[in-house]
Order: C-alpha cells, then sequence, then structure tokens
C-alpha cells in the first residue's frame, strides 16, 4: 500500500519501547530509491533533544529513514 507523505505528517513518532517521542513535522526522500531519507521530528517538551542520538535544530531532530521500523497509525522507529 502507497502512502503519501502528508498522510503521515502530524503522526506521533514512537520509539521501540513504544514512548512517544513527538510530532512528525517533515519528512525527505532518496529520489533514486524514493525510500524515507530522513524523518524530522518536534520532539514533545518533556524531552531534551540534545540529549537524543540525532542531529537537531532547537527542539526539532533529524532521524535517519533506517531507524524506521513501521509506519502505521504512528511512526515506530527501531532505536
Amino acid at each position: 500500500m502507497a502512502i503519501f507523505g502528508r498522510e503521515i505528517l502530524g503522526n506521533a513518532v514512537v520509539d521501540r519501547t513504544g514512548a512517544v517521542m513527538g510530532s512528525l513535522v517533515d519528512l525527505s526522500f532518496d529520489l533514486n530509491t524514493g525510500l524515507i531519507s530522513e524523518l524530522y521530528v518536534e520532539v514533545d517538551a518533556s524531552i531534551n533533544a540534545s540529549a537524543l542520538p540525532f542531529e537537531h535544530t532547537g527542539s526539532t531532530v533529524k532521524i535517519p529513514g533506517t531507524a524506521i521500523a513501521r509506519i502505521a497509525e504512528n511512526i515506530h522507529l527501531n532505536v
């Protein structure tokens, strides 16, 4: 089943334990493969973005596409 980027913007992003990290604000694709290359996640106010193992600008973290386990109602990460 195909998913369009606009369908998942705003969805919750959860870590491998099921804890909500924040919500998806943007994503980028590898134009050669069509795969998601990066997720841009606005982390919840209770999370310190600089404590996460990802690049960040303010409270937005850039998560590599390889960290995606699956996309359903939420976006599940394997980290």
